[in-house]
């Protein structure tokens, strides 16, 4: 079973006006133009609590809410906050991304749920992360499939997290209304009512195929599928590919121990190359993140004369690039990132790339260095996790 979320930014243009406009905050917020014939683009959930809905007319929604703030959209600015949205989970989550609007998108996280990891904390993660690096709120829907997994982001808003799974349909699917269940639109969800379908639970059930099927046509059973819990768990993310890409992580407790940071340099670095190799991507810049127990954070960087998608090259520069720069610092996060990406069809093979030095802006690195760092790590793990280069053994 695959585990979907759908995060969706609560009431977006209007949040972000908010912070382009602190003195804004507390009053409610109608983002629209100023004419005759404008429409509510968007609006906080001070407004909505008025019954302000986005693409009501404006002369309607300030009859509901006579003291709103009107906001002329600044479009350039939404867009580049949904990029910096997208990015932050193409950076520090996974590019496994389907961006269905400019303020939401589907997220496969089904590779990164291990044992002691549940969908949930990984879902609050990414939505405290948005939260502090954009300032936004999000509501984020976690399911088996895109369907549920989007009911679950309008279930509880703003700033919710619910899951949804088949077992969940009887209580917090089937009782809504049928004007909520996402993909029908009004003139259908009243051509149901018309006939008895209510709610979500009516078109789910079997006896009402038929005359579901007579009201909606073709399109009857994917309805009669969602509802029933069922729809596609595939996601398009061919064209999400990022400008940079990385990973961190918080020690329990803050730490100098070379060792320990070591290994989690190894697992970091592991997690970034993979997401690299995803993409069909190469990258020249290595970075190295740190956060100090005083929360300040500090960055080195390293940029080699060639793009590769190698994990033991890229280990070897992570580890030699923290040794110069971060050893005996006591620390609580450390993190890896990698920048100047190209596509693979972009670059030309390096020739020289397993030649007998590799030259870097560090200094210049023996093989038999190498073999050293590369048997250390594997001892560490008591297993082979890595191999060097020159064996034509890929991280996969």
């Amino acid at each position: 079973m695959k585990h979907i979320l759908h995060i969706d930014i609560n009431s977006f243009f209007a949040s972000v006006e908010e912070l382009l406009n602190p003195h804004y905050a507390n009053h409610p917020i109608i983002v629209a133009g100023r004419t005759k014939r404008s429409v509510v683009s968007s609006a906080n959930y001070l407004a909505r609590s008025y019954g302000v809905k986005a693409a009501m007319p404006l002369h309607l929604a300030l009859r509901l809410c006579p003291n709103a703030i009107i906001a002329r959209p600044h479009f350039d600015v939404y867009r580049n906050y949904a990029d910096k949205f997208f990015n932050i989970i193409a950076v520090d989550f996974t590019n496994r991304i389907e961006v269905s609007s400019i303020d939401e998108c589907y997220v496969d996280i089904t590779h990164l749920i291990k044992e002691h990891i549940t969908p949930y904390q990984i879902a609050k993660k990414i939505q405290n992360t948005i939260l502090s690096k954009i300032k936004l709120r999000c509501s984020i829907g976690i399911g088996p499939n895109k369907f549920l997994a989007k009911m679950g982001s309008d279930y509880k808003k703003p700033f919710g997290i619910t899951s949804i799974y088949q077992e969940d349909l009887p209580t917090k699917i089937w009782p809504q209304p049928i004007d909520d269940m996402i993909w029908i639109g009004k003139a259908t969800a009243t051509l149901l009512k018309k006939h008895g379908i209510k709610t979500i639970g009516d078109i789910a059930k079997s006896q009402n195929k038929q005359i579901i099927e007579s009201l909606l046509d073709k399109n009857w059973i994917v309805h009669y599928q969602r509802a029933n819990g069922y729809d596609s768990d595939e996601l398009d993310y061919a064209h999400n590919a990022p400008k940079s890409i990385g990973a961190s992580e918080t020690f329990l407790e803050d730490t100098s121990d070379w060792e320990e940071i070591k290994l989690k340099l190894v697992e970091l670095v592991k997690n970034v190359v993979e997401r690299l190799q995803e993409y069909q991507m190469q990258t020249k810049t290595i970075s190295i993140n740190i956060k100090y127990p005083n929360f300040v954070s500090q960055n080195r960087s390293l940029t080699i004369d060639h793009h590769t998608d190698d994990y033991e090259i890229i280990l070897l520069r992570a580890i030699k690039l923290y040794h110069n720069n971060f050893l005996d610092q006591n620390v609580r996060l450390v993190g890896v990132s990698l920048s100047h990406l190209l596509s693979n069809d972009k670059l030309t093979v390096n020739s020289e790339l397993f030649d007998d030095y590799v030259k870097t802006d560090i200094n210049v690195i023996n093989k038999n260095e190498i073999s050293v760092i590369v048997n250390e790590i594997n001892r560490q793990f008591a297993r082979n996790i890595i191999t060097t280069a020159d064996k034509k053994n890929k991280l996969r």
